[in-house]
């Protein structure tokens, strides 16, 4: 499963992260998820294009049972911007 622009357009100056977590309806477990920076490319004018970087990306479960009611499943990842200007 993929997708684009599930959250909102975000600017990261050089050095700057951003934390992100997302999860499903009733926080279901949906295997390993990989998330990635997108740039809206009609937003951006030639010559202000950054390097963006995903890590930290993991998942959490929150929940008193493993598994059992009440457990939700959380995805996390930070984006960073690792240009130099």
């Amino acid at each position: 499963m993929a997708w684009n622009n599930a959250g909102p357009v975000t600017e990261l100056a050089p050095g700057q992260s951003a934390f992100w977590e997302y999860s499903w309806e009733h926080g279901q477990d949906m295997g390993v998820q990989i998330a990635g920076p997108n740039f809206p490319t009609s937003e951006i004018a030639p010559g202000q294009l950054s390097t963006l970087v995903a890590s930290n990306q993991g998942k959490q479960l929150d929940g008193f049972y493993l598994y059992g009611p009440g457990a939700m499943v959380t995805y996390v990842v930070t984006i960073t911007n690792i240009s130099a200007t």
